[in-house]
């Protein structure tokens, strides 16, 4: 078989799925030449760092990410792509979503977290790291050859035990933007890249819904500091940290005097904000039918919304998908019926039934479509 057989066969094998494979995602983009555009016009606006796509399930907004990852690596800036769930990925869980975010990492022709580190070492600018808490450490045992394995799942969230530690409480929350606050610094100031964006996928699950009362409060503490940290609030870097004692047996919480943030109690004095300005960007993916977008802070930032497409465009991407699904099982189909047959309102959903149509027909040769779907 043909390698470029090969290859088309595992592009449908993702798109039974109603996945897009991440090097094929421009060529089956559809009809969203305006949010895109909308999109690279907030990119290039830097009194704005925070960004939401609100559209319902299965409309795109997943591809879109997938199609932005993509751009984002042509276009010079480091980027990652995080799917958050309210079991194994949740944002009362600082940590965890930390981690996502350095495992998805890239930059260049994609190049790792790992890569990141090394060239920020070998480059010129390397000392402007050196009072960072934590990559300033990394940076100081590469630069002395000092690599290992350890050092790396260190920084990259996998292992607790270091100096300084990398806690997994959840009221880390100050750690971990701090060590994305230097990322996204370097990623500019030190490599010369257009900054960092970061793309959360099903946002929604940061709603109250999902939690208890406490993990809320630690999700939107998690979520603010992100949203203040991005934004190179001021207050980060001068308000005063204060403790307050929370029980008779000498419980204390931190919070920021200006901005009500909770600070982490074994690591209560690192700033949310380490060096202005941060030169990262965040996009979140929203269904709409969760009130959580009335809420502050989410309520001030600009909204995209994503919407199913037109006709024509399911057209377009039915005559992409059949012409690939026939080059790759050498198989022909006459029946010219299949786009009325096969569910549009869903994006994802038509790119799944649309190719389960075409197994039918191929396994079928000799049945009329509407006799297979019925």
């Amino acid at each position: 078989m043909l390698k470029e057989q090969l290859e088309a066969r595992k592009i449908i094998e993702a798109l039974r799925l109603g996945i897009v494979p991440q090097k094929y995602v421009e060529e089956f983009t559809f009809g969203r030449e305006k949010e895109i555009k909308q999109i690279k016009s907030w990119l290039s606006n830097e009194d704005e760092s925070s960004l939401i796509l609100v559209g319902e399930y299965g409309v795109g907004k997943t591809h879109i990410l997938e199609y932005l990852y993509s751009y984002l690596l042509k276009d010079n800036w480091a980027v990652s792509i995080v799917n958050l769930d309210p079991n194994e990925l949740p944002f009362h869980k600082p940590k965890r979503v930390y981690e996502a975010i350095i495992s998805s990492f890239r930059f260049g022709k994609n190049r790792n977290f790992r890569d990141f580190l090394k060239e920020i070492s070998e480059s010129r600018n390397y000392y402007e790291l050196k009072d960072h808490q934590y990559l300033g450490v990394v940076i100081k045992e590469l630069k002395e050859g000092n690599e290992s394995e350890y050092l790396f799942e260190w920084i990259e969230g996998k292992q607790v035990v270091g100096n300084p530690p990398m806690f997994d409480y959840s009221t880390s929350s100050n750690i971990y933007c701090n060590i994305l606050n230097g990322i996204g610094w370097a990623s500019k100031n030190v490599l010369g890249l257009n900054g960092f964006v970061i793309m959360f996928d099903e946002a929604e699950t940061v709603d109250s819904f999902w939690y208890s009362s406490y993990q809320n409060e630690k999700s939107w503490n998690f979520l603010k500091g992100m949203l203040l940290m991005t934004s190179n609030k001021k207050e980060l870097l001068e308000e005063n940290i204060t403790p307050f004692f929370t029980s008779p047996y000498g419980g204390k919480i931190y919070l920021g005097e200006k901005t009500g943030l909770q600070y982490g109690g074994r690591f209560p004095y690192l700033r949310y904000l380490w060096r202005a300005k941060a030169n990262i960007k965040l996009i979140f993916a929203f269904v709409p039918s969760f009130n959580i977008l009335d809420k502050e802070p989410l309520n001030a930032l600009r909204k995209i919304e994503i919407k199913s497409l037109n006709e024509e465009y399911f057209e377009d991407i039915s005559k992409s998908v059949i012409r690939l699904y026939e080059f790759a099982y050498n198989f022909k189909t006459e029946q010219k019926d299949i786009l009325k047959r096969v569910p549009k309102n869903k994006t994802r959903m038509f790119i799944k039934g649309l190719v389960e149509a075409l197994d039918l027909l191929r396994f079928y040769p000799n049945e009329k479509l509407e006799d297979l779907l019925k």
